[in-house]
């Protein structure tokens, strides 16, 4: 049996966030499969891998091209699970997807290294179109298409009075602040709570929004249950953004736009069931591919 090194940024064990939230769900369903998963960060060291790993490099970005290269020497397998744009682009969520970008020299520095990819995971076939946009020699890797493992049972309709918009973490200028900004200026007649981080001062806000602040993710089914819509319009493609379907699930009307990941599934016309059964099984579609692959 392969033995897998699980190479993220953060420890995901520890560390919060959506792409944390993710690889976490990931890694635990390998465990109860019986693999032989160890989680490395490469900011603390370099990786102790031999000839019989498997490398799942989870936008590993302090790992440098030459670990891939002296991977490729020792005959070591890696699997690539992309959350974002990088390593091709270190604006990542804030990809631009301009004409120079297929010139830039992060392609040509990591397009040799994702060539050799024995598989390549994408949170969305939107995730995976925008890549390919940017490096269509990819469209020959092996590849699996992951939803967000959200945890469905947590998000459900309470029978709530409802009223209102919400947007959560919707004032990052990747997540879309101006142009959620600009829908909140358009609609002075709606409430529009904003929940999350906010990097500008919050009295620039216009007269019919709310700022929360952070909420406990424990609270966000309730959140959510308070509002008819849930308001979500990034400026970039983003790769899927597991609010969008935690607030489905919750009962929520989803106001978005073309650059929303996952509202690119077909799921999402078959209704909250629908949405709800694959991103339950979409940590066991994962190891499934994986194993497939390697």
């Amino acid at each position: 049996m392969a033995k897998y090194i699980w190479v993220q940024d953060l420890n995901f064990l520890t560390e919060g966030g959506g792409a944390q939230l993710t690889d976490r769900a990931h890694f635990l369903e390998g465990i109860r499969r019986g693999c032989n998963i160890k989680v490395w960060t490469p900011n603390v060291t370099e990786i102790p891998y031999a000839s019989d790993n498997v490398i799942i490099a989870s936008n590993p970005v302090f790992l440098p091209p030459s670990a891939f290269y002296d991977m490729s020497k020792r005959g070591v397998l890696y699997v690539w699970f992309l959350h974002d744009y990088a390593p091709v682009c270190k604006y990542r969520l804030f990809f631009p997807m301009q004409e120079k970008c297929g010139r830039c020299y992060l392609k040509e520095r990591w397009m040799p290294i994702l060539l050799k990819s024995k598989l390549i995971i994408w949170l969305s076939p939107l995730h995976r179109e925008s890549w390919l946009k940017l490096c269509p020699e990819l469209d020959k890797i092996p590849y699996h298409l992951s939803p967000s493992p959200v945890e469905v049972d947590l998000f459900h309709d309470m029978g709530l009075p409802r009223k209102g918009v919400v947007a959560v973490e919707s004032l990052y200028p990747f997540k879309g602040r101006e142009h959620v900004l600009r829908w909140t200026e358009q609609h002075p007649e709606v409430k529009v709570t904003f929940v999350g981080g906010n990097p500008q001062p919050r009295d620039g806000l216009p007269p019919n929004a709310v700022d929360l602040g952070p909420v406990p993710y424990e609270k966000m089914n309730e959140v959510y249950n308070h509002h008819e819509a849930f308001l979500h319009l990034p400026q970039s493609p983003s790769p899927f953004d597991r609010t969008v379907v935690e607030a489905y699930l919750a009962g929520c009307r989803i106001i978005g736009n073309e650059n929303v990941g996952a509202l690119s599934w077909p799921f999402f016309k078959g209704g909250r069931t629908a949405v709800g059964n694959s991103c339950r099984s979409s940590s066991r579609g994962f190891w499934e591919a994986v194993e497939s692959a390697v």
